[in-house]
């Protein structure tokens, strides 16, 4: 095995920046046992031998694209707008994600474990309505982030990012999604506050939900596939909303 030559402060360094090394590569390796932080007591030839293993592999990762993440380059950051339109895709059943139903469903059951005066709305999903920045039941002044229109109800999504709500909005907005249950007949009409912030006196009808409680239900996804990649990458990207 060809090896590399350093100079004994480039291996001490090397040796000092291993764990960290190791650490940043082991999704790509396939291991799931932290590394440790403590300094491996090896020779210098052990680490450049070591060295000379693993970058390849890593090498081989970068070039198959493993370290793209798609909305990182896609720039959603904390746009509210862009966030929410790939949260309504992903909550949408008819999704392209391939998911079905199953992130509204795990998101009305955690909202419905939260808040027991909220009907059980985790069935008869697959064909129900998503659409974001939605101006519902012929409303001028009050836009909804994510509305939801399924069998028998209505659901507005209202998320924040850094801002917060406005005054009354949460208020105005069970007024709206009441008027839109009566004119489509629906028997609820229910809103949900996505937020890493909990709101000031929200209405009894609303439910809180944080960003880290979807990232952590997207975080159960089955992480295979190129759904599976992208999900996860949405979820640790939602992680950092706080």
């Amino acid at each position: 095995m060809n090896s590399v030559n350093f100079g004994t402060d480039a291996d001490m360094a090397l040796c000092r920046r291993l764990p960290t090394l190791l650490d940043s590569i082991r999704p790509l390796l396939g291991a799931h046992d932290p590394v440790s932080s403590v300094v491996p007591d090896v020779l210098p030839d052990r680490i450049v031998e070591l060295t000379n293993m693993i970058m390849p592999l890593h090498n081989q990762a970068w070039a198959r694209g493993d370290a793209i993440d798609i909305w990182d380059v896609a720039g959603l950051k904390s746009n509210e707008g862009r966030n929410s339109a790939v949260l309504g895709w992903l909550l949408d059943p008819k999704g392209t994600h391939g998911w079905g139903a199953r992130l509204l469903r795990d998101v009305l059951r955690l909202a419905g474990d939260r808040y027991p005066h909220w009907p059980r709305l985790d069935k008869d999903l697959d064909h129900v309505s998503v659409v974001t920045e939605c101006w519902p039941a012929g409303s001028t002044t009050e836009r909804v982030d994510i509305a939801i229109d399924g069998d028998d109800f209505v659901l507005f999504i209202e998320i924040k990012i850094q801002a917060r709500e406005g005054e009354q909005q949460l208020a105005r907005y069970v007024k709206v999604a009441e008027a839109k249950r009566q004119i489509t007949g629906k028997q609820y009409g229910l809103v949900l506050y996505l937020s890493a912030i909990a709101p000031v006196d929200p209405p009894e009808e609303v439910a809180l939900m944080t960003w880290r409680d979807v990232a952590d239900i997207l975080a159960r996804f089955p992480k295979s596939g190129f759904n599976g990649v992208i999900t996860q990458q949405f979820a640790q990207h939602i992680q950092k909303f706080y």
